[in-house]
């Protein structure tokens, strides 16, 4: 479980997030949208331990970031794959199941990759791979750790439409075998939906949500599920909002999909 109360941070004059509230229960999946710069980042940064609050305050488990980190129930994904450059594909994703103190399970670990697309990639080292690639490594790392909650930032922005799927698929069939709780962070509305038992929307100047919409479209979600007229409502409601809280009708930057 994941619980945010009335969590503030500011940079010098700027207030990046302002006064953000939000539980997560276990095993639920939490997304997050909104424009660049409503606090999206600081605010899984903040829940992570990684960005220390002006005020208020984030749990995990009941527990500060920090204790959790240190159990390794706590995973995350970045924008870009802060992979050890020194290690190969396969050794980065066991690192943090040894960092741990947990048997590596490698033969599990090579059928993780296999199934990214990365089965012959194993012994590659970064800098042999494309960017798109050490994505698809660091997000392969992050869900063989194991951890109970799993933090991700827009980890899918640097894969192509196909490999987005293909990895967005891979997520949601390794939450449903766990009970691992998710808070992922997208700018695509459509993503968020596709994901999300429920979507949380943020808007900026300040950085706030304003919004928490449930998703009511069944489960398991396939790439057709995309194409009901059940999603199309989903992603026109939470557009909405983000439209009617930017001020303007420049909502169309969320026509990605």
């Amino acid at each position: 479980m994941i619980d945010v109360e009335e969590l503030t941070v500011r940079f010098d004059d700027v207030l990046a997030l302002d006064g953000a509230s939000l539980s997560v229960d276990d095993g639920e999946f939490l997304t997050v949208v909104g424009p660049s710069g409503c606090g999206k980042t600081t605010l899984l940064r903040s829940v992570g331990g990684l960005q220390t609050p002006t005020s208020g305050e984030a749990r995990v488990g009941g527990d500060p970031p920090e204790t959790a980190q240190s159990a390794g129930d706590l995973g995350f994904v970045f924008q870009s794959h802060t992979l050890f450059p020194w290690k190969t594909a396969l050794e980065n994703v066991v690192f943090l199941r040894e960092l741990a103190g947990r048997d590596p399970e490698r033969e599990r670990a090579r059928e993780r990759l296999d199934t990214a697309g990365l089965g012959d990639a194993v012994d590659a080292y970064p800098r042999e791979l494309s960017g798109g690639m050490c994505q698809r490594v660091a997000i392969v790392r992050a869900m063989h750790l194991g951890a109970s909650t799993l933090l991700m930032d827009e980890p899918f922005g640097e894969l192509d439409e196909l490999t987005r799927y293909d990895m967005a698929a891979s997520v949601l069939e390794s939450w449903r075998d766990s009970d691992r709780t998710v808070l992922f962070v997208t700018h695509s509305v459509p993503e968020a939906v596709l994901l999300g038992d429920q979507v949380i929307v943020m808007a900026d100047n300040p950085g706030r949500i304003v919004d928490r919409v449930d998703v009511s479209l069944p489960r398991p979600r396939e790439e057709s599920t995309m194409d009901t007229a059940g999603f199309a409502e989903q992603v026109a409601e939470i557009r909405q909002v983000l439209r009617q809280n930017r001020g303007d009708d420049e909502g169309a930057i969320y026509a990605e999909r």
